[in-house]
């Protein structure tokens, strides 16, 4: 008796395995790219998680959800207007213009920044992610009406992007000083 279970037992393997291989090209054909479900703020030691769908909600109502109320309450009602304006702002670029901007030397330097900030692991640089993002987000087939900074994370290629905060408080600045020293020139 015992050969005959062992018999069933490994023809119910094969059986699984040779299903799994026929159906896995179709599996595999239907399964969309993943893109960013949850934001991860991280400032020093601090670390919270926030989800795009509620930066969406944000972003077309201006509801605050419950779960963006615990973070919005840091920011002041400019920071929160200039949030939701740069959420809903669409970028008229496709991608063809994109890939050949991000692969320019001032492309691939303004990556490079938003790396330190934008992150796929808390010691990677997101300077691939956010070039993949990006032009993934300008590739729409009939893409009149441009992309947006929503669709981007959409298209963000891990299942969550991680911002430094601190980093981006340090960029904003740079970036800040560097208009101001450039209108004084």
């Amino acid at each position: 008796m015992k050969p005959k279970y062992t018999f069933k037992f490994f023809g119910a393997i094969y059986f699984f395995v040779f299903i799994s291989l026929w159906l896995s090209p179709a599996i595999a054909k239907f399964n969309p790219v993943v893109g960013a479900e949850t934001i991860k703020l991280i400032y020093g030691p601090f670390h919270g998680n926030l989800s795009v769908d509620c930066l969406t909600t944000y972003a077309k109502t201006g509801e605050i959800t419950k779960e963006f109320r615990v973070y919005a309450r840091f920011l002041d009602r400019e920071t929160l207007t200039q949030l939701r304006h740069w959420l809903k702002t669409s970028f008229e670029s496709d991608r063809v213009q994109l890939y050949q901007y991000t692969h320019s030397p001032e492309g691939e330097k303004l990556l490079q920044q938003l790396g330190t900030v934008v992150k796929t692991h808390p010691q990677r640089n997101g300077f691939y992610a956010l070039r993949s993002a990006l032009i993934e987000a300008a590739d729409k087939p009939g893409n009149s009406d441009g992309w947006t900074i929503l669709e981007a994370m959409q298209k963000f290629p891990t299942d969550n992007l991680q911002i430094n905060t601190k980093e981006l408080f340090k960029l904003k600045k740079f970036w800040k000083e560097s208009k101001t020293a450039s209108k004084l020139n």
